[in-house]
């Protein structure tokens, strides 16, 4: 049997729930939603691709790819404008909040070589000077791990596994349905690559939910 490369395992490492990313306590304003009663199981898969197709791989994703050719450029003033615009993006404070906490933990993790644009990078996001959003700091990682637009993927999975483990944690679905969505969800999944002018994230329902959850005093996930 041959070995597995390693940087196939480096991808599943950052992607595993076990990676201290904290995602466990995010939501993405799913449990706004149930609370609101807006995520009826017979609407949950409906729901779950509106998140898919129109902030994650119309946003997130596009932002991952270009900071991904920044990185391999070394270049460090489109990094930072690229991790700006996408904090800036987020209009929803908890969401705005959680994508930045989520590329902390993500930095802290991760120890990248001397002298790299990753380890530059990284130190600016802990003294302030950098926002250090998720997509922006993973592609610093998939350069650093060498698994580079695969680590597309990873956001992609990241992201939906958060979904769709609040809502095991609701006691919304249970397992099986919850492993039924991330397979129809995953299958064929593409990596489509954007100009930048066409990056956009239209989900009103989504964040309307976030914001109302800003104000719900009882909730289980920081966002």
């Amino acid at each position: 049997m041959s070995p597995v490369p390693e940087e196939m395992l480096n991808l599943i490492r950052i992607s595993d729930t076990f990676f201290p990313l904290g995602s466990y306590t995010v939501s993405q304003g799913m449990e706004q939603l149930v609370t609101d009663n807006l995520a009826a199981k017979d609407r949950i898969y409906d729901i779950i691709s509106v998140y898919l197709e129109k902030i994650w791989k119309s946003f997130d994703l596009q932002i991952f790819f270009f900071a991904l050719q920044a990185a391999r450029n070394n270049d460090i003033d489109a990094l930072l404008e690229l991790d700006r615009f996408c904090f800036a993006s987020k209009i929803a404070e908890e969401s705005r909040i959680s994508t930045q906490k989520t590329g902390f933990n993500l930095a802290n993790a991760m120890e990248f070589r001397e002298h790299t644009v990753g380890i530059s990078y990284k130190q600016m996001i802990k003294t302030g000077k950098a926002p250090g959003m998720y997509p922006i700091v993973l592609a610093l990682v998939a350069r650093e791990l060498n698994v580079n637009e695969q680590g597309g993927l990873s956001l992609i999975y990241v992201n939906l596994i958060e979904v769709v483990a609040s809502l095991v944690r609701l006691a919304e679905i249970d397992y099986l349905y919850a492993q039924e969505i991330m397979s129809d969800q995953i299958t064929g999944i593409d990596l489509p690559v954007k100009q930048f002018p066409d990056l956009h994230q239209s989900c009103p329902i989504v964040d309307i939910a976030s914001m109302r959850h800003e104000k719900n005093t009882h909730r289980m996930f920081i966002s």
